[in-house]
């Protein structure tokens, strides 16, 4: 059976929980500090991933909506594009960021306070893609990164090849780019 959650071999993740009541702010700023340490580029299966706390639904005049709805309190989405299938991803991620699940998902009601229940807590927490569509769905990130850094020494190449003579080109380019 084909799922919404896989394009390719890619996963599409996403996960919605309630924040703590009191606890938005600290939250906020626990995020924010990630940027310092990237602490979900641990996960080598990852291409993508986010942390987003959505305080309420942005209502606008124009979009003719039925009717206008809130949320009761913040909500924490964690939404992640990775390599592969989903429990042994829950496992990296709870292995990765041990030292991170109290400040992170700790906030949430009912949140883990460990590695090991954070995969129940995500799983139960999981909201289904209604479509997922992977970029790079047969490619893995290992191959993303090895693709991009060709491109890379292409690029660096080409630059430091300009004015050389075509023979010199040839043996130049088989010497960095052997097959």
């Amino acid at each position: 059976m084909n799922s919404s959650n896989v394009s390719g071999q890619a996963y599409g993740f996403l996960a919605i929980t309630p924040i703590k009541p009191g606890e938005q702010d600290a939250l906020r700023a626990t995020i924010e500090g990630l940027g310092a340490t990237r602490p979900l580029r641990r996960v080598k299966r990852t291409h993508m991933a986010r942390l987003v706390i959505v305080e309420d639904f942005n209502h606008k005049p124009h979009y003719k909506q039925r009717r206008e709805e809130h949320l009761a309190i913040p909500m924490l989405c964690f939404s992640s594009n990775f390599d592969g299938e989903l429990d042994s991803y829950l496992d990296d991620l709870g292995a990765q960021l041990a030292g991170e699940i109290p400040e992170i998902w700790g906030r949430c009601i009912g949140g883990p306070q460990d590695a090991k229940g954070l995969k129940a807590y995500l799983k139960h927490n999981q909201i289904d893609c209604g479509f997922f569509y992977a970029a790079y769905g047969q490619a893995t990130v290992a191959k993303v990164k090895a693709s991009l850094d060709q491109r890379e020494r292409l690029m660096a190449f080409a630059t430091r090849a300009q004015g050389m003579e075509p023979e010199e080109l040839q043996e130049a380019f088989v010497k960095e780019f052997p097959s």
